[in-house]
């Protein structure tokens, strides 16, 4: 099943990588809290107390020791691994870098923004770039830079939105990452599988403390990390092999962050809020808001992660119907939480407070049953 290198070779990244993270965030944790590094409660995250997030550093521990363990057995994935390490290294550390001061110091979005465009330009010139199979955009060379450092800042940027709840992001990427690895497989590239089987073993060490109730949070570090990590590695399989089908197989499996990251631009032009102005109106919040469970939320978000994933894998196989399935899945999702994320302004009083972008400030509104469901669009459970 894993080719080249044995399959030993793959065990033993994906093990080292899961065992360093597993051991690396406890202390992680131990050294935030003494620190006072963390989420204090802020009405966007589901914790009332101080929870440390600086877990992302044990996420990047873990995946880069398991790529150490490529080099300390001495096995080959291919001729292409060292170039590959050596070419994301430079832009990957300046992201890592830029998580990190952004959890100490909270940078602002302007500042973090042009950093991520940096470190994405840095990528697409060392030659990680999106092929989306449309030859009037891969093989102009402007629009190929272009088109793959928004790429690279977008899948980033996603997956830094969507981790705003115990076990979101982690469990998110975790799926993507395996749904790659099957990717790889099937391409036959395995220093593309080592990467994954990295990303696989770091999520899920991460998981063990992040699951709800989690003890700790990736933070910036954390999911601007694994965002590019992903993004890289779509780059990576879209080069194998270039083909519209390449391309929408991975835009189902990057879905769910995509989707939300949508979501979030379409409503705040809507409600006419700044485009990057932070506010409890994600996918994850509108489902607590519903009255789901952190469990339950995690279920429905894993549950549309995975079908979207196993979707675009047909595609990938060359069907049609998954294409046609996947992309009415996703506007009626898009129609359906943008709806109840963005209340008519005809349905007073619930609209004036929605300019706030803010689902759980309309609790100090509501005197009714009735009132809820309004302020939802009527789709309260």
């Amino acid at each position: 099943m894993f080719g080249n290198p044995s399959m030993m070779s793959d065990l033993t990244v994906f093990f080292t990588a899961f065992v360093v993270t597993l051991l690396a965030t406890p202390l992680v944790r131990k050294a935030a809290l003494r620190w006072k590094l963390g989420d204090k409660p802020n009405g966007r995250r589901i914790h009332t107390d101080l929870i440390p997030h600086l877990g992302g550093i044990a996420i990047v521990l873990g995946t880069f020791a398991g790529f150490a363990a490529v080099s300390v057995a001495g096995w080959d994935p291919g001729a292409g691994w060292r170039p590959m390490i050596q070419r994301m290294l430079p832009a990957v550390g300046l992201i890592v870098a830029l998580g990190l001061v952004d959890d100490m110091k909270s940078l602002r979005v302007v500042q973090k923004l042009t950093i991520q465009v940096v470190g994405a330009a840095i990528l697409a010139i060392s030659g990680f770039l999106i092929y989306t199979g449309v030859p009037a955009i891969d093989s102009v060379n402007v629009i190929a830079l272009l088109v793959s450092v928004a790429f690279l800042v977008g899948i980033s940027s996603s997956v830094n939105l969507i981790d705003g709840h115990d076990g979101l992001a982690a469990g998110i990427c975790l799926i993507a990452a395996i749904s790659f690895a099957v990717m790889a497989v099937m391409f036959g590239a395995d220093v593309v599988l080592v990467v994954t089987l990295a990303l696989i073993g770091a999520c899920l060490g991460f998981l063990v403390f992040n699951f709800p109730p989690g003890k700790i949070y990736m933070g910036d570090t954390g999911s601007m990390f694994l965002g590019i990590m992903l993004a890289l590695v779509a780059c990576s399989l879209t080069a194998l092999q270039p083909a519209p089908r390449t391309f929408v197989a991975i835009c189902f499996i990057l879905g769910i962050p995509m989707l939300d990251a949508f979501l979030a631009i379409a409503r705040r032009l809507i409600l006419r809020t700044p485009i990057f102005k932070a506010d409890c109106l994600h996918m994850h919040h509108v489902l607590n808001e519903l009255s789901f469970s952190p469990k339950q939320t995690l279920i429905v978000m894993y549950s549309m992660q995975t079908f979207l994933a196993g979707l675009g894998l047909l595609v990938l196989k060359g069907f049609v119907f998954p294409l046609v399935i996947g992309v009415a899945f996703v506007v009626i999702v898009f129609v359906s939480y943008l709806r109840v994320m963005v209340v008519s302004r005809s349905s007073a009083p619930a609209a004036p407070k929605l300019s706030t972008n803010s689902i759980p400030q309309l609790k100090e509104q509501r005197t009714s049953p009735e009132h809820v469901a309004r302020a939802v669009g009527g789709q309260g459970r």
